[in-house]
């Protein structure tokens, strides 16, 4: 397993390969999200804004599964990008700090069954449906969804 990375770097790594060639990143996206499924849900995590005492709009939010984590971030509005790897959540980043995102914590301990993976104007990633082993549903995106994440 590769050591984590931070959630800044790995940001600035996805915005350059989306600005870049945003459809490419967008079907490489689609593959490796792939290898989330029959994966252990561990955790839901996003930004909390300790000074606002909330959700920080539009934050990364990290799908932790057993094997590895899967993150969505904002990219262009609706659109968004996804990382495959591990994040670092246990550094402090100046008045936030990583914490289990509660609205999805229903999902600790599901297997993720399938996603769905929408896309929009031309072909670019916009929301991921993480379909869980109960029927429930996690939803990873960027208009729905505030921060980047909710469950139905």
């Amino acid at each position: 397993m590769s050591m984590p990375v931070e959630a800044a770097t790995a940001f600035a790594n996805l915005y350059q390969r989306w600005f870049d060639d945003a459809r490419g990143l967008a079907e490489a996206n689609r593959r490796q999200a792939r290898g989330a499924i029959g994966a252990c849900v561990a955790d839901v995590v996003t930004l909390w804004n300790e000074r606002e005492r909330s959700w920080l709009p539009n934050a990364p939010t990290i799908l932790r599964l057993e094997s590895g984590d899967l993150a969505a971030f904002a990219m262009r509005e609706p659109c968004i990008a996804l990382y495959s790897g591990r994040i670092a959540t246990d550094a402090p980043v100046t008045g936030l700090r990583w914490e289990s995102f509660r609205p999805c914590s229903y999902a600790i301990g599901r297997t993720v069954a399938d996603l769905v993976l929408v896309t929009g104007r031309g072909g670019l990633l916009e929301d991921v449906e993480v379909v869980l082993d109960d029927g429930g549903r996690l939803f990873l995106g960027n208009r729905d969804a505030w921060p980047l994440a909710h469950a139905v």
